[in-house]
């Protein structure tokens, strides 16, 4: 192709030209590489034809304007080589711009908790090449967390899946699905899209935080928590729960002024022997 680019084709030339008389008349434009002259095979007689080769490509456009000049006595025709005009009428194919394909990783949130990795794969893998499903999972309890994490091996299979399926109605709830950020820890599974997933299944307070927070409420009610309950909580916080029978008595009031009301209380309407 370089060589072509360099290359003129010249015809309608003298039968008695000489290789060096078509060197002097082009070099009068650019320095002049090689001179090829055809001639015919069988009898050896000038064709009156020749390829013009220059050491640059820049002298091709001045060696065109000498077209139809004259060299001994006959208008000299300059042109293109045939391969040079092919290359110029069919420009190479335009290379479009490589889009990022991609691996690409995707939030999958108000899922159903028995549903499974298995069942994700088949719903989202018809729309891609999928590298890896992970359900989060409560460590406790070993139950499904309701959210996870999928990765497309292709980012346009992912985006495809995020249109089709956010909203999508699986197990009698909407599913969530959206992007998340490369930063997210997957085995922790900490992010912003999670919080609607705190919000719904609430916060694991473990067993000594709900006792804990039962005899609170109970200390604010006025109610009285069972024996075995406190025993529990003194052997999980090793400190002593006061009797809450006595401290409620103390702190009711001896009598209470009769409230009027529309309401009534019936009591050991049952016996529990019978």
């Amino acid at each position: 192709e370089e060589r072509d680019a360099r290359t003129i084709f010249c015809m309608q030339l003298s039968q008695r030209i000489r290789a060096r008389d078509l060197e002097q008349f082009f070099g009068t434009v650019g320095k002049v590489r090689d001179v090829r002259m055809i001639t015919c095979n069988k009898t050896k007689r000038f064709k009156g034809i020749a390829y013009i080769e220059f050491k640059e490509p820049e002298s091709v456009p001045l060696a065109l304007g000498l077209n139809g000049q004259k060299l001994m006595g006959l208008p000299v025709v300059v042109q293109h080589t045939q391969a040079e005009k092919n290359r110029i009428g069919n420009p190479p194919p335009r290379v479009e711009p490589k889009i990022n394909t991609g691996p690409m990783r995707l939030y999958i949130g108000s899922l159903h908790f028995n549903i499974t990795e298995e069942m994700l794969k088949g719903i989202f893998e018809p729309f891609g090449k999928i590298d890896s499903i992970q359900l989060i999972y409560d460590p406790e309890t070993g139950r499904s967390k309701g959210y996870g994490f999928i990765t497309f091996r292709n980012s346009e299979d992912a985006k495809k899946a995020l249109e089709q399926l956010n909203g999508f109605e699986l197990a009698g709830r909407p599913m969530k699905v959206g992007n998340v950020s490369d930063r997210v820890d997957a085995a922790q599974g900490t992010s912003l899209l999670d919080n609607d997933e705190l919000d719904r299944a609430g916060i694991d307070l473990g067993a000594t935080g709900r006792l804990q927070l039962m005899f609170k409420l109970a200390e604010g009610a006025g109610l009285q928590v069972p024996a075995a309950a406190a025993n529990a909580l003194s052997i999980a916080t090793g400190q002593q729960i006061p009797n809450q029978t006595s401290k409620q008595a103390q702190s009711q009031p001896k009598s209470a002024p009769p409230i009027a009301t529309q309401c009534f209380m019936l009591s050991n309407m049952f016996d529990p022997l019978t």
